[in-house]
């Protein structure tokens, strides 16, 4: 494999892992969130104790990919396989 920037074949390829959270969009938020977020405020003021204990026990959600990236070794430059 030969660099694109510098032509170099001294290359190595990586498998890097991005990791992100899974989170609402703008969209969402402009929908539903603002009203949601009233329901549960006043869902902390009725049932404080047992909100508490849900949100202890939820897990998130997260979405992990991995991605092969060729790094070159004199340049340092990087692009995707």
């Amino acid at each position: 494999m030969v660099c694109p920037k510098c032509g170099s074949e001294n290359v190595s390829i990586q498998a890097v892992s991005i990791v992100s959270n899974q989170k609402h969009g703008l969209i969402w938020w402009l929908c539903i969130g603002w009203w949601w977020l009233i329901i549960k405020l006043i869902g902390w003021i009725c049932i404080g104790i047992f909100m508490l204990v849900f949100k202890l026990f939820k897990k998130n959600k997260v979405k992990t990919t991995v991605h092969s990236y060729a790094v070159c070794q004199n340049c340092g430059n990087k692009w995707k396989v």
